[in-house]
């Protein structure tokens, strides 16, 4: 399967695949043409049209053709090679949710659960989705068939800033289709496309009140529509916020504790660089002392203090127009502008640092006349306070032109920016003051708590200012470029071309470690992507279609690429239809992980070499629980892409007009995957493997404890993973019964090299599979019920002896009750039966897997709607 990649450089190679392909092209329209021909008919479940045209009369009236997501040939039927799972405005308003996020994170489909808006970083307000427990950044969302600026963080897109009110529907690809739409489309493709053909105004207001405290929501949208002439136009307002949820108010994340404590802690650095044990300042409450192999530490219960889910608001205006030329070519235009704003609070910043030898007070027992570092949270300055103001806009312009008979030409040029600006307006302090008035001895660690001195000109407000932006530019020509007996050979060709930038800036103080309890690190870079595309669609015979389909794709930073795809639709009756692909794909490495600079965190993981050194010596082993440690990361330039192959088999059986069952089986490939497994790294050097052959370098004390890790991003990484999806939709009288089902068989990885290529599904935070069932009921045409099932398997605690987390399902519940001319009333309840989420209890810093599971609770809403 090697043979579908290319070194970089390589356009002789490239040059030398495309015209094999298209060798291919021409001698299956030769050999198409020799099939006979019959009449077949087949219902399908297919998502409603984004676009449609009229083809030629057949069977005495027009048949209407379909531009699905995963190709670019419009079709006659939509139920196609490649699996399809679509969320249209009902499905979206019966979900009780204000975002599209949250909707993409209960679909069966997101196996691993995926990152939503949490405190604690300049992602706060950010949320992504993730396909097949790839990663979000191998799942590739598009807007209207259209590619968006990822956040310059994060390095994938943010539904957030996707207002869920000018949503008309989500069609989630469920296969590889690089040789589609090029980079990240690993785990498939999520096109969230909006409204378009609406007339009249809508008005619509929800209101949520949880069961417990925190985390109401609210939200008020307007949509309005026009045509008059030969232009249509429709404008979307709205406007959301989401209340925060403070640790303190969920009893699984209330008694968060640190050994960074309002209390000091102190230790001496003695002149050959070793240092002595840590010891707490006398002034600690007795019940507050702990003791670690390091020293003896004060305790701080920051849960009091700090926010889970932060506080957010969001503002969001979109406008499309649409205007016909002439009864061949229409003109469109679309805008857009977001303001995000998200607001976290964490309890007072904490940091380690050292004072000079006679300097300051020192507690017993450590020596005046030696160095001293001290670790200390600086609850002087009060709570830490994030302020995080995202600003988007995007704007379209392009024209859809008919030729002649079957063609059409599709021509867009598009920017999209996103402008992020994350401020900490209180709790930091800049460091050399704070070294300044010790000093001087006007501030005192050690001192009595409330008489320690004022800080408050050390008060400082660190600033970090984000921008992304794509320019892309597509032309499209699709058509029907030969008649079989078996039907029409379709073709589509374009070119496609983009500039991506990104910048990553902190204030100075920052960028120098001079922020007490903050750093940061700057980063940017540009990049020019060219891209050549075609797709074919041959009716072998009229039960039997090939889809073939190639992309070139050239980057200015890393060089080329070239993707092909195969893929058969078998129609095997009236009731059944069968469909097979296979084809490759990559990711680009993204410019945050190839120009990033060094930046420090503190991720949770488990260290192995010091948990099996414990386990050996007998006794107490706390270093199997996992905890933070102090990780220094950054980008590296000689990234290369990630590859794929993709392989999918399935079928659709449609048993009656309201019945009908799918089923597919896949399996992915993927090697070269950029990132680094941190626990993993430890489990390797436990083994006996030297890191530093792979860039990675762990700094351990005497007794073999991380002191620090230096770990840059690596091509490191690989996974085999093969599922099973089935959906089955029964409708009988006034009932809907529909179930979407997705199992993993195996997620075999191999985290960091030495490790072994193993199964990993099944350990923490990858449950083997997911299930909805969705029960609808329309006593009238006024009135409808619903419930929702969702069901999580079990998986493994963090720490595999403790045993696995329960099997999860809550169930959701809406009444909807259309009053005529006095509009449309919805009520309901979200986790109806109170169900706790499973609590990983061997996980002292975090209990509740926040990508599966939502920390809101009950709930209940309602919402009105109006049109007129």
């Amino acid at each position: 399967m090697q043979k579908f990649y290319f070194k970089k450089g390589d356009r002789s190679g490239v040059r030398n695949y495309l015209l094999a392909m298209s060798l291919t092209q021409f001698l299956c329209v030769f050999i198409a043409q020799g099939q006979s021909s019959s009449s077949i008919n087949i219902q399908k479940i297919s998502p409603k049209k984004e676009e449609t045209q009229q083809s030629e009369k057949s069977n005495g009236g027009p048949v209407e053709k379909l531009k699905v997501t995963g190709s670019h040939i419009k079709r006659i039927d939509v139920e196609g090679p490649s699996p399809i799972l679509v969320i249209d405005r009902d499905d979206l308003d019966r979900s009780g949710y204000n975002s599209v996020s949250d909707v993409l994170r209960d679909t069966t489909v997101n196996s691993f659960g995926s990152t939503r808006e949490h405190s604690g970083s300049n992602a706060a307000g950010v949320a992504h989705v993730s396909l097949r427990g790839m990663g979000s950044t191998h799942t590739l969302v598009l807007l209207n068939g259209k590619r968006l600026p990822v956040d310059a963080v994060t390095g994938a897109v943010d539904l957030n800033l996707i207002p869920m009110a000018a949503v008309e529907r989500v069609e989630i690809l469920k296969d590889g289709a690089s040789a589609i739409y090029g980079s990240d489309a690993l785990g498939g493709v999520v096109n969230i496309i909006t409204r378009r053909d609406y007339s009249g105004t809508e008005v619509s207001i929800n209101q949520t009140q949880t069961a417990m405290t925190g985390g109401n929501k609210m939200d008020i949208s307007l949509v309005n529509g026009f045509s008059s002439g030969n232009l249509s136009m429709v404008n979307v307002i709205s406007h959301r916020k989401n209340d925060p949820i403070f640790s303190r108010d969920r009893f699984w994340s209330d008694d968060g504790v640190s050994t960074l404590s309002n209390y000091a802690a102190a230790r001496e650095i003695n002149g050959d660089g070793s240092k002595g044990a840590w010891i707490a300042d006398p002034n600690c409450p007795v019940d507050q002392r702990v003791s670690s192999p390091s020293g003896e530490f004060c305790t701080y219960k920051f849960s009091d203090h700090s926010t889970s889910l932060p506080e957010l608001q969001q503002t969001s205006f979109m406008s499309e127009a649409n205007y016909e030329v002439n009864e061949s070519t229409t003109v469109k235009l679309r805008g857009a502008y977001i303001q995000k704003n998200a607001n976290w609070i964490y309890a007072p910043a904490p940091d380690i640092f050292k004072m000079p030898a006679g300097v300051g007070t020192r507690p017993p027992g450590v020596d005046p006349g030696k160095e001293m570092e001290v670790r200390y949270r600086l609850e002087e300055l009060g709570n830490r306070v994030s302020q995080i103001e995202t600003k988007a806009h995007n704007i379209l312009f392009g024209f859809e032109k008919q030729v002649g008979e079957s063609w059409e030409h599709e021509f867009s040029v598009s920017f999209n920016e996103v402008h992020k600006v994350d401020k900490g307006v209180s709790g930091y302090a800049l460091i050399d003051t704070l070294d300044s008035l010790i000093a001087n001895g006007h501030y005192d660690p050690f001192g009595q708590r409330g008489a320690r001195g004022d800080i408050s000109s050390a008060a400082y407000v660190p600033i970090e200012e984000t921008k992304s932006t794509i320019i892309t530019a597509d032309f499209v020509a699709s058509g029907e470029i030969m008649e079989l007996s078996s039907g029409p050979i379709a073709l589509a060709v374009g070119v496609s071309g983009n500039q991506q930038k990104y910048s990553d800036v902190f204030d100075e103080a920052s960028l120098n470690d001079k922020v007490f309890g903050s750093a940061g690190s700057s980063g940017g870079g540009e990049r020019k992507v060219s891209s050549a595309f075609t797709e074919l669609s041959v009716p072998m015979t009229t039960k039997l279609e090939m889809q073939l389909a190639a992309r070139a794709d050239d980057y200015s930073d890393f060089g080329e690429t070239f993707n092909p795809k195969l893929a058969f639709k078998y129609q095997a009756g009236q009731k059944l239809l069968l469909r097979a692909s296979a084809g490759t794909g990559f990711k680009a490495p993204s410019m945050t992980d190839l120009y990033a600079a060094s930046s420090l965190g503190y991720p949770t993981f488990i260290d192995k070499v010091a948990c099996e050194k414990e386990k050996s010596l007998g006794g107490e082993t706390p270093s199997c629980l996992p905890a933070q440690y102090e990780v220094t990361s950054s980008g590296n330039a000689g990234l290369e892409e990630e590859k794929s192959i993709n392989y999918n088999m399935g079928a659709v059986y449609q048993a009656t007009r309201d019945l009908s069952f799918g089923l597919d089986l896949w399996v992915t490939q993927l090697n070269n995957v950029v990132g680094l497994d941190i626990e993993k790294a430890t489990e390797a050097e436990a083994a006996g493997v030297d890191l530093s052959q792979y860039g990675v370098v762990v700094q351990r004390d005497a007794n073999g404890y991380i002191e620090t890790i230096n770990a840059p991003l690596q091509n490191l990484s690989r996974r085999e993973i093969f599922g099973i999806d089935f959906v089955q939709e029964a409708k009988v009288k006034k009932f809907l019964f529909k179930v979407e089902h997705s199992h993993l068989v195996y997620y075999k990885e191999e985290g960091f090299p030495g490790t072994g290529f193993v199964d990993t599904l099944g350990e923490s935070g990858r449950p083997a599979w997911r299930n909805n069932i969705t029960i609808g009921i329309t006593p009238t045409d006024s009135q409808s019920f619903s419930y929702t099932i969702k069901t999580i398997a079990s998986h493994q605690k963090s720490v595999e002896e403790e045993g696995k987390l329960r099997q999860y399902t809550d169930v959701d519940f809406q009444y909807k009750a259309d009053l005529g001319s006095l509009g449309i009333v919805s009520v309901g309840i979200k986790n109806l039966l109170g169900s706790t989420p499973p609590l990983d209890d061997s996980n002292p810093n975090e209990q509740l897997d926040g990508s599966l599971y939502s920390s809101v609770g009950r709930l209940a809403y309602m919402g009105y709607k109006t049109n007129f």
